[in-house]
């Protein structure tokens, strides 16, 4: 019989780091995932010193989970309210849980026994993590990183950044081997530098970026940027998105998806789910994503990504104050953030369409949590697109 403990002491790593952060806590949670498929009717959520536990109710269920239960992490617990019919609001469930949990595990319990279903749960050092679909498909991080790590030294690639939440493990690549230039025009004696000219030098000590070299095209020099993203826990599937790469300080705008992938395979039956159950259907997605993200650095593709950055460097902006409250407040920026961006827009960046995607990529650098910065990356592409209003 197979077990996981309750609420293990484990020593693990999230953030923005390097690449060798993200491999060796890939690894070590390689060890301490549990994943496994129950009916509904063989469990239940239980309050204990103030907290949610999920524990089993009939004895098959105990094969996979111990009598004390194992703790429900928030996105788990959200997972199960949107499950219910009718769903349980997440602001009402968390509120709930936190002040009364009791009343929480009695709602939760009432509704999912009047519609019993297969779930897949997983588990990562003795908590639940994840409440899936028995359909859900499997694509872990660690396959698909080694994957793309793969196809990216093919391609004679470097990884720039890689990022892990509680939801989402993002890697982010480049080649300095193929660029352009765009004709900024705040030129300075900083030309010649790669991740130190304009960038936050916190954020470069912890990544991977790699400072030194010169620039081939100058302060304007700009390279591909491949982002692999993917959830193990049902918060969005898989993709790869290009951009471009701003070499004087390392700030990243993402453009454009080019491949998504949902989670959604053949049901599962019920028990333990192992590594060997990964179907051939799931290795076939990793290849894909290889082949992918090879493509990405492909030169059109990165000329197409250019064109559109000289388009946006064309149209100039003469009221940064208002274009960045615009921002601001279509993005639901905080006013220290929107402070900070108006002082990167004016100080360091063209007063145009692509100098407020830089600023806005450049603000990206402030945060610590990878969800956050990948957000102000997308929305930096967004400027460029055109999809984001700013006047």
């Amino acid at each position: 019989m197979q077990q996981i403990q309750s609420e293990m002491a484990v020593a693990s790593w999230s953030g923005r780091g390097s690449l060798t952060d993200l491999v060796g806590e890939l690894e070590r949670q390689k060890e301490s995932k549990f994943d496994f498929v129950s009916d509904t009717r063989g469990i239940a959520v239980a309050e204990r010193e103030g907290k949610l536990f999920l524990i089993p109710k009939e004895d098959r269920a105990t094969e996979w989970i111990p009598a004390l239960g194992l703790p429900i992490r928030p996105g788990a617990l959200d997972q199960m309210g949107e499950k219910c019919d009718p769903q349980v609001p997440i602001k009402f469930l968390r509120e709930l849980s936190g002040r009364r949990p009791r009343r929480a595990a009695e709602l939760l319990n009432n509704l999912i026994e009047d519609a019993p279903a297969r779930r897949f749960i997983r588990c990562l050092d003795g908590s639940i993590r994840a409440f899936l679909s028995d359909r859900y498909r499997v694509l872990d991080n660690y396959d698909l990183a080694f994957a793309a790590l793969d196809a990216v030294r093919l391609a004679g690639g470097e990884v720039i950044e890689a990022s892990l939440s509680e939801t989402h493990m993002r890697i982010k690549f480049t080649s300095r081997q193929i660029w352009d230039a765009i004709d900024i025009r705040r030129q300075d004696n900083r030309g010649s530098w790669y991740a130190g000219g304009l960038g936050n030098q916190g954020y470069l000590s912890r990544v991977s970026a790699r400072s030194g070299g010169d620039l081939p095209g100058g302060p304007g020099t700009v390279h591909p940027l491949v982002t692999l993203s993917n959830s193990e826990t049902g918060h969005g599937g898989l993709s790869v998105r290009i951009g471009l790469l701003q070499a004087i300080c390392f700030n990243l705008a993402t453009v454009e998806e080019v491949v998504a992938k949902v989670h959604l395979g053949e049901r599962l039956s019920v028990g333990v789910f192992t590594e060997e159950t990964v179907t051939a259907e799931s290795k076939a997605i990793y290849l894909k994503a290889r082949d992918t993200i090879k493509g990405a650095f492909d030169p059109l593709a990165f000329k197409r990504m250019v064109d559109l950055a000289k388009e946006a460097q064309a149209q100039e902006i003469h009221a940064p104050a208002a274009a960045v409250e615009n921002v601001a407040k279509a993005a639901s920026l905080p006013e220290k953030a929107k402070d900070a961006l108006l002082a990167y827009f004016v100080k360091d960046y063209d007063l145009t369409r692509y100098g407020l995607a830089q600023a806005v990529a450049r603000l990206a650098q402030d945060e610590e949590d990878g969800e956050s910065g990948a957000g102000l990356e997308d929305l930096a592409g967004k400027i460029l697109r055109r999809e984001m209003a700013f006047a």
